[in-house]
């Protein structure tokens, strides 16, 4: 068996090549370069979730069926495409392509990257570390996104063209680590015909995937994180524009004054948010620690949700609002990862995960739409309002009246954390 340091090292460096930020502060002013209007960038938002809600379940069966790794191998080459694309896309029918193969490629990575992580780990013993080592990648990938941010802002100013030659590199490199991370052992050939790692057949996957989800410590569970991710994370698609009119608002004047473009304003900017969701998503294992999962998925929402409402009243909070977001998101997601790996069984996992990835993104649709209605009537601000408000009277409604994770799980989280490597429940 492979030493488990090299293989969480080998994850380590997949994860620090496998997001690179050049390209996402200034996407958007690209796709204005390229004479698309806000319309044509609404139906592409639009044609990537509907990639996303059709594809997860297929690509997460896909996962088991040939094997984790080679489903991430997919997903890589899939991000070198889009990267690639944007070199020649020129209309929107060219963009369709560049953002949808992306979506595309995310539907491989939501289910398979987790359920690879939690296998590898359960294979040494060591599932127990899930929050910590998830959450050390995710810091990680946070550090390298902040500073590949930083460079793309300052390299469209140089050439708009220049921070998606280097997110090709960056995606080439991520093949070539994505290629030696080892196979799950249920996928090593050595044992391929020994009835061990037997995927789900596509028919049995799917009462499978139901009996899971609506399962006693999975449903409410799912119907909670849809609501924080429709609600809460769609405020990420006003981050430009609030903070674009809030700049402007305060600090324009010295902006304009020392001729600071607005595309390397924004690479900063982001960068700062990689910066906190980093530090966020690195002490994700001691916040399980301190609070368990019980508290964590009810306080950590519930504090993004009323800062959400604080910029109402005083517009200033605008810039620690999304910080806030993002920080306690990066806490979160691998607390809440490991909760989900330890209610599924290994076979079948990643199309589990995926089904669960596909309901947030659904509920989603619902937010973005309203929400967008929302801020044309009155502004970006008041609909992020509106979205904190909303998840703070369901949330609470959620864990008043159906917890979304059972109360004994609280303890046992806590006792795993200080005695060492944790059992899976199942």
């Amino acid at each position: 068996m492979v030493d488990a340091s090299r293989t969480v090292l080998k994850y380590y460096l997949y994860r620090a090549t496998s997001g690179p930020g050049f390209t996402y502060p200034i996407y958007t002013l690209f796709l204005l370069l390229n004479g698309l209007s806000f319309t044509a960038i609404g139906i592409i938002a639009t044609v990537q979730s509907l990639i996303v809600v059709g594809g997860e379940i297929p690509t997460g069966y896909i996962g088991d069926r040939i094997g984790r790794r080679n489903s991430l191998l997919i997903a890589a080459v899939l991000f070198l495409i889009s990267n690639a694309g944007y070199l020649f896309a020129t209309d929107i029918w060219g963009f369709l392509f560049v953002f949808g193969t992306l979506s595309f490629g995310h539907t491989f990575v939501s289910g398979s990257g987790s359920a690879w992580l939690y296998d590898t780990l359960q294979e040494h013993d060591i599932e127990g570390e899930f929050t910590r080592i998830s959450g050390r990648a995710g810091a990680i990938n946070g550090v390298v996104m902040a500073a590949t941010m930083i460079a793309g802002g300052l390299l469209y100013v140089v050439d708009p063209f220049y921070p998606f030659y280097a997110a090709v590199a960056f995606s080439t490199l991520n093949i070539g680590i994505v290629a030696f991370l080892p196979k799950n052992a249920a996928y090593d050939d050595d044992r391929e015909h020994d009835g061990e790692g037997e995927a789900l057949a596509m028919l049995d996957a799917l009462p499978v995937i139901k009996d899971r989800i609506v399962s006693r410590e999975l449903r409410w569970f799912v119907v909670y994180m849809a609501l924080f991710s429709g609600a809460l994370m769609t405020a990420d698609m006003y981050i430009q524009p609030v903070v674009r009119d809030a700049l402007e608002q305060s600090y324009g004047p010295v902006l304009s004054a020392y001729g600071i473009p607005e595309a390397a304003t924004l690479g900063f900017f982001y960068a700062s948010f990689m910066v906190v969701r980093a530090v966020g998503s690195d002490y994700a294992s001691n916040v399980e620690a301190w609070l368990g999962v019980r508290k964590t998925v009810f306080l950590l929402p519930m504090t993004i949700a009323v800062f959400y409402l604080v910029p109402v009243l005083f517009p200033v909070a605008v810039f620690p609002m999304f910080f806030v977001m993002k920080g306690a998101n990066s806490l979160i997601f691998p607390i809440t990862g490991r909760y989900v790996n330890e209610q599924i069984a290994s076979v079948g996992r990643a199309t589990v995960i995926s089904a669960i990835a596909m309901v947030r993104s659904v509920a989603g649709v619902p937010f973005r739409v309203g929400s967008g209605m929302f801020a044309d009537l009155y502004s970006p601000i008041a609909a992020v309002a509106a979205l904190g408000g909303v998840f703070a009277v369901g949330g609470v409604l959620i864990h008043l009246f159906a917890p979304p994770v059972r109360k004994q799980d609280e303890p046992e989280t806590e006792m795993a954390a200080e005695a060492g490597p944790a059992e899976s429940v199942d």
